[in-house]
C-alpha cells in the first residue's frame, strides 16, 4: 500500500492496510512516522525517484515485505478501540485526581 500524502491529521488508511498484513510505503511527511512507527518504509513525497525506489524495494524484497507485514499488524494493535477507550479513561481519571 502506498500512501503519498503531504499533510495528515492522523492517517487511518495506512493503518487499515496494516491490519490486513499489507506492507505500507508512506510519505515521511506530517504525522506519518509517529503513527506508523518502524512498521512502514518511508519516502520523501516530493521526490519521485525516492518514491519509486521504496516501492521497488517492497516489490523485490520478500524478507522486507514479510517484516513490514508483521510489524504492521503489531503497530495497528496500538490503535484498537478498546485500547483508545482505556487510554481516554486514564486521562479523565488523572484529571479528576489532580
Amino acid at each position: 500500500y502506498v500512501f503519498p500524502s503531504l499533510l495528515e491529521g492522523f492517517g487511518l488508511p495506512p493503518l487499515e492496510a496494516m491490519s490486513y498484513g499489507t506492507p505500507v510505503v508512506s510519505s515521511n511527511a506530517s504525522c506519518m512516522p509517529e503513527i506508523l512507527g518502524d512498521a512502514a518504509l518511508y519516502f520523501d513525497p516530493l521526490d519521485t525517484d525516492d518514491i519509486a525506489a521504496k516501492i521497488d524495494m517492497v516489490i523485490t524484497d520478500k524478507s522486507l515485505r514479510a517484516s513490514l507485514s508483521k510489524k504492521g499488524k503489531q503497530q495497528v494493535a496500538k490503535y484498537s478501540w478498546p485500547r483508545m477507550a482505556e487510554q481516554t479513561l486514564q486521562v479523565y481519571e488523572n484529571a479528576i485526581k489532580n
